[in-house]
């Protein structure tokens, strides 16, 4: 498409310079080449326009700034209205890549919980029942049969508009997309049209960014507006207060709702549950463990339906379900105790876990949890993280999780305080160890047979993030090591 092609119409000014044919186009300067288009976006830290040298050398047919450029070369060139430069970026990318929103029934799942284990199954769903589906999420971008590691929740539009082309081109039907409330806010699906968009859930997170929850729940809600049909789960306090005012479908597992499962049977090995709807009843069975599960399945199902997919093509994917990485997730090196790896990183989720580790508890075993807060993040939800695994654990492992910037001790102090002196006291029950591969060195070492250790809060994450420095770091293979008998790898260590 060429230049003018793209910006007629849209808010950009200053338009100088020739007229390039384009073909891709990025607001990251690492990955523009030969015949980009080049947004120049103001970050916190750094301009994007003090990046156009380098873009240009590479090849880069064409800028468009915030900041008014010295120089752009040969490339041609235009600037944001003010105020509207993430709108335009969206709407410019969309139109580049030719709106492939259209061409897919796009799936958008919101909420602090579930998005990833529900965006991952919709697309497990699909692909197992013949019908091809592409994932922009947390973990994993996928596109036909490519998939590639991910980011970020959801990425910055050019990148979201790019893998939804690639979806379409690579004959998928549908796709299924993480919706952060960042996301959201920040344009990042301006303009894409969604078959379906869910909501999950609301508990306390990102609040450094909302500032409180009416704002945080008011992020969220905005998914709606750019969707045909919306999907809520009743069980939710927050859903029930979109229903009240809207009219969507609902789901849940307490209360009435257009999609509902009942008769749930919950087991070490998998889950059972009937599946009701208007269209019927349905026998599901599946192997992924735990309640929360059960939701995420049952959003899933309720999505693919929405969106124009039969219950009875679905079923026979069930068997063969896989959670998403770092999810509940088992670490087996023939142990006689369990481990399991899990993203919770939120007072709710942390709730949430430790019920379901409790379900999993063997008779006379003691349930063991690791976790940790992050840095340069909402302080305020440090003490309840810790609350709720007081709450819940028999066996504390405070430690850390991506300090950032932060003092790790300073971390540590604002989550203990939400934990009982007495607790606190018990050097039996109350660990802290501020090194995470330390504080996992000893806590599978401690594990005697027949209890559970829950690793919490980084669930996928392949780093441990130190001032300003992501070292190479996983949960899962520091338990490994520890289990085998090996070292656990400190590269952070002096």
């Amino acid at each position: 498409m060429r230049f003018s092609e793209l910006v007629h119409g849209m808010p950009v000014t200053d338009l100088r310079g020739p007229d390039p044919e384009l073909g891709n186009a990025g607001a990251d300067s690492r990955e523009v080449g030969p015949g980009w288009l080049y947004f120049a976006l103001r970050g916190s830290q750094r301009d994007g326009a003090d990046f156009v040298p380098e873009v240009l050398a590479r090849g880069a047919a064409a800028v468009v700034s915030e900041s008014p450029l010295r120089e752009a070369g040969g490339a041609a060139r235009g600037r944001f209205e003010e105020g509207r430069a993430r709108e335009a970026m969206a709407l410019l990318s969309r139109r580049l890549y030719g709106a492939p929103d259209e061409a897919l029934a796009l799936i958008g799942v919101t909420g602090t919980n579930g998005k990833t284990t529900t965006t991952t199954l919709i697309r497990q769903l699909l692909r197992g029942a013949g019908i091809g589906c592409g994932l922009v999420g947390t973990v994993t971008m996928a596109a036909g049969p490519e998939e590639e590691e991910a980011v970020r929740t959801s990425p910055e539009s050019p990148v979201f508009y790019r893998w939804l082309r690639r979806a379409a081109d690579a004959g998928d039907r549908a796709l299924a997309a993480e919706v952060s409330s960042h996301a959201l806010c920040l344009h990042r699906v301006h303009g894409a049209r969604f078959a379906v968009g869910v909501f999950t859930n609301l508990t306390q997170d990102h609040l450094d960014f909302h500032g409180d929850m009416d704002a945080y729940f008011a992020a969220k809600r905005r998914l709606f507006a750019q969707c045909g049909r919306g999907l809520v789960n009743a069980d939710d306090p927050y859903g029930r207060r979109i229903l009240e005012v809207e009219d969507h479908a609902s789901y849940a597992v307490e209360r009435p709702a257009c999609y509902r499962a009942s008769d749930l049977v919950l087991s070490p090995t998998g889950t059972r549950f009937v599946l009701h709807s208007k269209e019927g009843r349905w026998p599901v069975e599946s192997p992924l463990l735990g309640r929360f599960n059960v939701y995420n399945l049952l959003a899933a199902l309720a999505a693919c339906v929405e969106a124009g997919f039969a219950v009875p093509r679905l079923l026979p994917s069930l068997s063969g379900l896989r959670g998403a990485p770092g999810r509940l997730d088992r670490v087996d090196c023939g142990q006689a105790f369990g481990v399991m790896v899990d993203y919770a990183h939120t007072p709710d989720a942390l709730e949430k876990l430790l019920a379901e580790g409790r379900r999993l508890l063997p008779p006379g075993g003691r349930l063991q949890v690791l976790f940790g807060c992050g840095g340069d993040r909402d302080r305020r939800k440090r003490p309840l993280m810790a609350a709720a695994v007081a709450a819940g654990a028999d066996v504390i492992w405070h430690s850390s999780d991506n300090t950032r910037g932060e003092d790790p001790e300073r971390i540590l102090d604002d989550g203990a305080a939400g934990i009982p002196e007495g607790l606190r006291g018990d050097p039996a029950r109350y660990h802290r160890i501020a090194d995470r591969a330390l504080a996992v060195e000893a806590a599978v070492r401690a594990c005697a047979p027949g209890d559970l250790l829950l690793l919490a809060g980084k669930g996928h994450e392949p780093y441990q993030e130190i001032q300003g420095v992501k070292h190479p770091y996983s949960d899962r293979a520091a338990a490994e090591a520890a289990l085998q008998g090996r070292p656990v790898p400190r590269p952070w260590a002096p």
